[in-house]
């Protein structure tokens, strides 16, 4: 009998990344050099620890939510152990100094999720959490994956997202991210979700929540679908092409390959 192989999987944070930045990708993905987290991503991924905590909380108990000092444990005990890795800081938080900087990723991560928790987890009525699924295609050489944030049966998907800023009103409406979870969910469940959403908690002095929804139709897939091609091939090809170097993303504070990428454009000491 012959043995039949599982084929590579492209998830959406690798394409976003490769739209993003080819070089970025190839770095990544190809040489697959991994960097070590920065403070955004540790803020990000803390939160999204905590709120997938509660969320999935609230399902177990059907309705229930852990209470704010529960969710600011998670949180500070999610960011304490990230810390106790190789953590990647940029210039002016080297400055300041590994704990102070710790101190503050806390604090963040904290506030983002207690504000989740008070004012998103109420209202959510998640049936999945973390939901994986795997869409195979039969005339590639790779299958997407990827795992939805948070699923409220046919009503809705959700994805939680920290900014710096206030996102642009139209975030859920360009998102090729929700619109490849849409599609997902309709090859698993038969249908396209009634809404998809973008749940962004604003890092502000004092944080805010800001929801932004859309919904998605199958004409949105074939744009979509075809993206994906053009990436395969580029992905097959070696074609990886750098993003532009005036790029506020191609930078030291959001780029970890920034210092050692022959393509960014560096400040000349004299």
């Amino acid at each position: 009998m012959k043995e039949i192989k599982s084929k590579p999987q492209l998830h959406y944070s690798a394409l976003n990344m490769l739209f993003r930045c080819g070089e970025q990708f190839r770095r990544r993905y190809i040489e697959n050099q991994i960097i070590p987290p920065g403070v955004a991503l540790i803020i990000g991924q803390a939160t999204d620890h905590t709120v997938n905590k509660n969320l999935q909380y609230k399902i177990d108990t059907k309705g229930e939510l852990l209470i704010i000092e529960e969710i600011e444990d998670i949180a500070r005990d999610q960011v304490n152990n990230m810390f106790q890795g190789e953590v990647h800081l940029d210039d002016d938080e080297i400055k300041f100094g590994v704990s102070v900087i710790k101190g503050k990723t806390v604090d963040m991560a904290v506030a983002l999720s207690s504000l989740h928790a008070r004012e998103l987890a109420p209202v959510i009525q998640p049936t999945h959490i973390q939901r994986q699924w795997v869409i195979e295609l039969d005339r590639y050489p790779v299958d997407l994956a990827g795992t939805i944030d948070i699923q409220e049966g046919e009503q809705s998907i959700r994805d939680t997202k920290t900014k710096g800023k206030s996102p642009v009103a139209d975030e859920a409406e360009k998102s090729d991210q929700l619109t490849m979870y849409a599609m997902a969910i309709n090859v698993l469940d038969g249908k396209i979700p009634d809404h998809v959403y973008l749940d962004f908690l604003i890092k502000n002095k004092t944080p805010i929540v800001k929801t932004l929804s859309s919904i998605r139709t199958e004409k949105d897939f074939k744009p979509l679908l075809a993206r994906i091609e053009n990436a395969i091939q580029a992905i097959d090809k070696g074609i990886f092409v750098p993003i532009n170097s005036d790029n506020w993303l191609c930078s030291q504070k959001f780029c970890g390959y920034f210092r050692t990428c022959s393509y960014s454009r560096k400040p000349v000491t004299i």
